[in-house]
């Protein structure tokens, strides 16, 4: 036996041992998926007749929810452009305060948004102002990370010579920094945009408003008929913004190189700003017409607020065992996710990518299927498990898998679709199959890009485990529910400070990884 097949026979055992390992950690039992079939198909067969009596108050609430995504999305990135000048290391006036900074948003980063929105409903009471401000947080803290992470791109000589021409700070702001935010605002609006939506359908569970409200609702009332309409029209709603979000994003990226003329190219930043300004005013008026909440009830929330805050850093250390074994349980849904998610996407994505699959209608199918098991928030589908397979961690963990072979799957099909032809074409015209085109060619060649991004679906899997429990799927988020209900919030403090610890500790070990394996 060769020492390179000897090698990957060592590691298909290990991860073989280690697939089990964490199966146990979960629970997982063959027998309770088989005997909680029939619930679940019941539950599907059950939702494939919606009641479309039931479209009229579905699309009020949805609008409710694409008004908390926009109205959360356009704030978050316009909070975001001030902040990356101050923490972005090339033109930060203090690096002392960036760094501070950094590692600030960098924790608040670790705090799922529904965590978020279930802690402002308890400050500001139900409804979508709590929604807002949550997604807000969240569209903040992503904005603020791509606009720094850009703003960092810039060449330094082109800061330098400015610099050295006498401009002072303001200037090289002026003539570097802005057009290089400004280019990228509408891009990073719309990816903001797509996060949100997804996540505005759930943060009604929690009370945050939007469609997520009426959701519980009829799932507690066991009306599946009501919850296929929503779903139909979520799934609709998702596809048309991702398709608005993609031909806004294509247009903006090639009306950067299309110039008819220098007069033209000369005009286009003007332009730009103009429609920008537009577009604030009329989304100015919308966050004004989504804001629910008056003047006496924000500053009794404010108040609310600090305390709160100022009871969760007083943590309660006597917790701290039920905090390890929320922990432990999150970390092993999040593990066994993240490696199901993985194997199937390795198979998944073959018949996904157009140079790969044995026929066009093949990879047109699987696509759509791909489509939809990413569609819908892990916790959505956790609710399916739910009622199947019961509470507990196996739920949580099925659900989260499906999502994540269906996101591995489209990034990975989209790496191989990318892939030199010549690799595949140098096999083929030996006489091999597409598949072993695939096996001792593609695979290979893309297999660093397939790990890099596992490692980072690991990373947000992570996060997903943390707030499953909110609905009884198990981990961390089912005793920081009840302390969130109960209002116990030296409890609480002492939970998110846990999972901010956890989710840093993954970043960290995964991009120690990224760079020694990839």
């Amino acid at each position: 036996m060769s020492h390179k097949r000897k090698k990957i026979y060592i590691f298909l055992g290990l991860a073989i041992f280690a697939l089990t390992f964490f199966c146990v950690m979960i629970d997982f039992s063959f027998l309770r998926i088989y005997q909680g079939i029939p619930s679940m198909y019941n539950l599907v067969e059950r939702m494939l007749s919606p009641n479309l009596s039931y479209t009229q108050e579905v699309f009020s609430k949805l609008l409710e929810t694409i008004e908390i995504a926009v109205t959360s999305s356009f704030v978050g990135v316009l909070l975001a452009m001030p902040f990356a000048l101050l923490t972005a290391g090339n033109i930060t006036p203090s690096r002392h305060v960036a760094m501070i900074l950094n590692r600030f948003f960098a924790f608040l980063r670790t705090i799922p948004n529904l965590i978020w929105a279930a802690l402002l409903v308890s400050v500001f009471s139900i409804g979508q102002f709590s929604g807002i401000v949550a997604l807000t947080i969240t569209g903040f803290l992503i904005a603020l990370k791509l606009f720094r992470e850009n703003i960092e791109t810039i060449n330094e000589n082109l800061l330098n010579s400015t610099k050295s021409v006498g401009a002072n700070q303001i200037q090289v702001l002026r003539y570097c920094v802005l057009p290089t935010i400004l280019e990228l605002a509408a891009s990073v609006f719309f990816m903001v945009l797509e996060i949100n939506i997804r996540s505005a359908t759930v943060l009604g569970l929690v009370g945050a408003g939007g469609i997520g409200q009426i959701m519980w609702r009829d799932l507690n009332h066991l009306r599946y008929d009501n919850l296929a309409t929503l779903v139909l029209i979520l799934l609709l709603t998702i596809g048309t913004i991702d398709a608005l979000s993609f031909i806004v994003r294509r247009y903006i990226k090639r009306s950067f190189i299309l110039h008819q003329s220098i007069e033209s190219y000369k005009r286009a930043p003007q332009k730009r700003i103009l429609q920008l300004i537009l577009l604030s005013i009329v989304l100015g008026f919308w966050i004004m017409n989504a804001i629910d909440i008056n003047y006496a009830r924000l500053i009794m929330g404010l108040e609310q607020g600090y305390l709160m805050i100022s009871r969760m850093i007083r943590f309660e250390w006597a917790y701290v065992p039920r905090l390890l074994e929320g922990i432990r349980e999150s970390f092993f849904i999040a593990i066994f996710a993240t490696m199901t998610g993985a194997i199937g996407a390795l198979f998944l994505s073959f018949f996904t990518a157009y140079n790969t699959a044995p026929l066009k209608v093949t990879s047109f199918l699987t696509k759509g299927m791909v489509n939809l098991l990413r569609t819908f928030p892990p916790i959505v589908t956790a609710i399916i498990f739910f009622r199947g397979v019961g509470p507990g961690p196996l739920a949580g963990a099925m659900a989260l898998s499906i999502y994540t072979t269906g996101v591995l799957t489209k990034l990975y099909s989209e790496v191989i679709e990318n892939s030199h032809e010549n690799i595949k074409n140098s096999i083929l015209v030996t006489g091999s199959t597409n598949l072993n085109a695939f096996r001792y060619g593609i695979l290979p060649e893309t297999l660093p890009a397939f790990i890099s991004l596992v490692l980072y679906r690991l990373e947000s899997n992570i996060r997903t485990s943390t707030i499953l429990g909110i609905i009884g799927a198990g981990g961390i988020g089912t005793i920081l529910s009840m302390n969130i209900t109960w209002r116990n919030w030296e409890r609480v403090g002492l939970l998110i400070l846990g999972i901010s610890i956890m989710i840093m500790s993954i970043d960290v070990l995964s991009y120690y990884l990224r760079k020694r394996l990839v």
